[in-house]
Order: structure tokens, then sequence, then C-alpha cells
């Protein structure tokens, strides 16, 4: 079996908070007739956008011709040529696993070895509280999401300490334990003493399975100086192999938060777990917010990795009003179910594709 072309669809979703999200669905022909599925997930990270022409030829140089049965190859020339890694890489490699877990009649799990579990917990994101209006937002969004079963969030501090406990107090109000709080995410944009100084009014209403991203991302040190202070476990993005070296040789961060968008896909992704393990460290599966085919790949890796020992992030299946798929990923009762195969398990829906397809802009 050889692959025979590339297809790049931009599409566009509202999530459920009103933010547009874009994103590329990938389909990977081959002359027996089996396509593998991919996606790029949330392009519009960087503010500016990708040139799909040229993506295309990018992916068919390495593809087109290509037994996908040869994917160590495959990937190992897609690392050079795609160097940038990120969402490229990421639906690259997608869409190839894809199509290996269909011809061999597996799931993608399964090209890997196999599932270590079936499903594992996730949060829902509780984006930024920049005022009151956003508070009463994210709680009613909670009273909704916690009827549906899902007890376990994330809340992203956006620096206005008096708007997060308005949030908090009233989910305490109304849940009290019943609403678990997976992480305090700081995403990287504050001091170091800010942060210790919103923990201080923060943990008073809930304490977290862990911190996330706690420190200016130019200084790394200043994660251990929270750590100091601060007797929870602290995670960090991580991406590359030498980010996973330095962060496992100097104990900046107790887990590592992979997601196969920052690591540009599942090869990558799976050395960079492997290199906690070896350091002792945890992982969590994390996200960009993917549509389902992106949240399947999430969900098969997580099932491969051993030392998951921390709820994931992907949760885009539930987030967005318009999906891509005849059938959305599951979840169940906090948990996103791991597809059964083959390959990602996922089946497009050509209506709904051309439904929300629109041109790459980062213009609104």
């Amino acid at each position: 079996m050889k692959i025979t072309s590339v297809d790049l669809t931009p599409v566009a979703s509202m999530r459920e908070t009103g933010h547009l999200s874009r994103h590329v669905i990938i389909r990977m022909h081959t002359d027996e007739g089996l396509i593998g599925l991919g996606e790029m997930s949330d392009v519009g990270d960087w503010g500016v956008m990708y040139n799909l022409d040229d993506v295309k030829g990018a992916y068919e140089s390495l593809l087109i011709g290509k037994d996908p049965l040869a994917w160590r190859t495959i990937t190992i020339a897609a690392r050079s040529r795609l160097r940038m890694g990120g969402a490229i890489r990421a639906g690259f490699e997608i869409g190839l696993f894809d199509l290996v877990g269909k011809i061999q009649g597996q799931s993608v799990a399964g090209v890997f070895g196999g599932s270590l579990r079936d499903k594992w917990r996730v949060c829902y994101p509780i984006f930024r509280n920049y005022s009151r209006e956003d508070a009463e937002a994210n709680i009613a969004r909670v009273n909704r999401r916690m009827k549906e079963g899902q007890d376990l969030f994330r809340l992203y501090h956006g620096g206005n300490v008096e708007a997060d406990e308005i949030f908090l107090d009233g989910v305490k109000s109304s849940w009290g334990d019943q609403f678990v709080l997976k992480s305090l995410d700081f995403s990287g944009a504050h001091k170091w003493k800010r942060v210790v100084q919103a923990l201080d009014v923060l943990l008073r209403y809930y304490r977290p399975f862990h911190l996330e991203s706690v420190s200016d991302r130019r200084d790394l040190e200043g994660q251990y100086e929270v750590r100091k202070r601060i007797d929870l476990p602290i995670s960090e993005h991580v991406s590359s192999l030498n980010q996973a070296y330095e962060f496992a040789r100097h104990r900046y961060v107790d887990i590592f938060n992979i997601s196969l968008s920052g690591a540009g896909g599942f090869t990558n992704a799976l050395h960079v777990a492997q290199v906690a393990d070896a350091a002792g460290l945890s992982c969590l599966v994390g996200t960009t917010q993917e549509l389902s085919i992106g949240v399947a790949a999430q969900a098969m890796f997580g099932s491969v990795v051993e030392n998951l020992d921390y709820p994931g992030d992907p949760t885009g299946g539930l987030l967005y009003e318009s999906d891509v798929v005849k059938e959305r990923i599951q979840y169940e009762n906090g948990y996103v179910i791991v597809p059964e195969g083959p390959g990602l398990g996922m089946e497009l829906d050509e209506e709904k594709v051309a439904a929300i397809s629109e041109p790459l802009s980062s213009v609104s």
C-alpha cells in the first residue's frame, strides 16, 4: 500500500465561551482506498496562520509513494523536515498512525503495544476571570457541567485574584467538596512572587492536585522558589527532549505536561514521557483544545503512557459547539473514553466538515 495524496481542510469551530478556534483536518489517501485522518488543532495560538499550500507540499514530499507501515523512517524524516514541530508535525503523525492502525486492523494504541487503560480522568477548563461578570458566567458553566457528571476542573488565573475569589466562593457555596480542583494554571505569565501572593488567597478555598506553570517562562528557578513555599506538585509543559532533560536534571517540576501538539506528535511525546519515567517523574496529558480527532489521538497517547499519574486536560469534545466526525469523542463521569479501533476510531462527517470549513485567517 502506498500513500498517493494529501488533503488539508481548514475549519473553524466556536467554543462555548464564544472564542472561535481554527483547526485543519488532514486526509492521507492511499492507492487501496484507506484514508488516514489527522488534525492540526487550535492553530491560531501564535497569532499568525500557516500557509496550507506550503504545509501540503511538505507533507507530500514526505509521504507520496511511501508505505505507511514504514512509519519509523517516515517520522524520523518528518522530525528533520518539519523541525518546528507543533501542530504541523502533530497533525502529520496523527494522520499517519490512524492510517497504520487501519491497515493493521487495530487501534493506534495497539500500534504502540496496546492500551494500559480504556479510560482516564480529565478536567474541564475554566478560563480566566478578569471581572465579576466572568466569574459569574464561569460559576454557571460549572453548575451545568457538575449536573452532567463532570466534577473535575482546571482554573486559569488571569491576574485578578478578587475575581477568582468570587468564582471559588460561589462554587464552594453551591457544591462544597463535590467540586474538585485539578489544577491552578498560571500559564507562565506571572512573576513567581505574584504567584505566591495569589496562592496565599486562592488555596483557602480549594487545594488542587497540582499547580501549573507557576513562574515567568524565562525564570525556571522561579518554579523552584514556588515549590519551596507551597507544598504542592508543580507541572510544566514539556515539548522537547532538551526541555525534558533539563527539567529532569534540575528537578524544576514534578509533572511533565505533554500534549501531541506541543511535542509534535506521538513519537516525540512518547520519548518525553520516557525521560520523565526514567527520572522518576510523573506525566499528564495536556491540551491545546482539540476537536474530536485530536482528542482521540490524545486519548490514545494517554492510554499507553506508563507514568500517567495525574488527570489530563483534553475536553475539546465538550467545549466546541461544532465538530467534524459522525460521533464525537465520548466522555463519561469525568473520564475520556479511549476509542476502539481501527486507527483513531473516528469517522469523518463530510457535511459537518463543509458546514464549518473556511480559510485560515489570523484576522477575526
